[in-house]
C-alpha cells in the first residue's frame, strides 16, 4: 500500500475467510488492508493471500502497513498482548460478513465481542 494519503487516515487490518471475519488470527489465509479519512470514508484497500497461516506474518504485515487497527476473531493473548505493546487497537473475537464489520469500523462504532449478521 502507497503511504497514507493524508497523516489524520487511519488504516486497519482484517482477517478474512469466504467473505467474513476469519475465526482465528493464526489460522488465516487472506488479510483485508483498509484506509479511512478522518470523515470515515474508505480511501483505500488491499488484499493480501498468504501462502500459509501464520499469525507472526499478519504481524508483520500490521507493522510494514502501518496498521493501527486489528479486527480479527480469535486471538492467542501472546498475539494480543505483542500488537497491543506495538500501541495497536485490537477487535478480537467478532463474527460476521467483513462490509457489515468495516462499516461499524468507519463509523467508529465498532466493539470487541461483537457478533454481526
Amino acid at each position: 500500500m502507497a503511504p497514507f494519503k493524508n497523516p489524520e487516515n487511519i488504516r486497519a487490518l482484517v482477517t478474512v475467510h469466504d467473505h467474513n471475519i476469519s475465526p482465528r488470527f493464526d489460522h488465516t489465509l487472506e488479510v483485508l488492508i483498509v484506509e479511512k479519512s478522518s470523515d470515515g470514508r474508505i480511501v483505500d484497500r488491499k488484499n493480501l493471500l498468504l501462502s500459509e497461516p501464520s499469525a507472526e506474518e499478519v504481524c508483520n504485515i500490521v507493522q510494514t502497513e502501518s496498521v493501527r487497527d486489528v479486527i480479527c476473531g480469535g486471538l492467542d493473548e501472546e498475539f494480543y498482548q505483542y500488537l497491543t505493546w506495538k500501541k495497536i487497537t485490537v477487535y478480537d473475537n467478532i463474527i460476521g460478513p467483513v462490509d457489515s464489520v468495516l462499516n461499524a469500523w468507519q463509523k467508529n462504532r465498532l466493539k470487541q465481542d461483537k457478533i454481526f449478521r
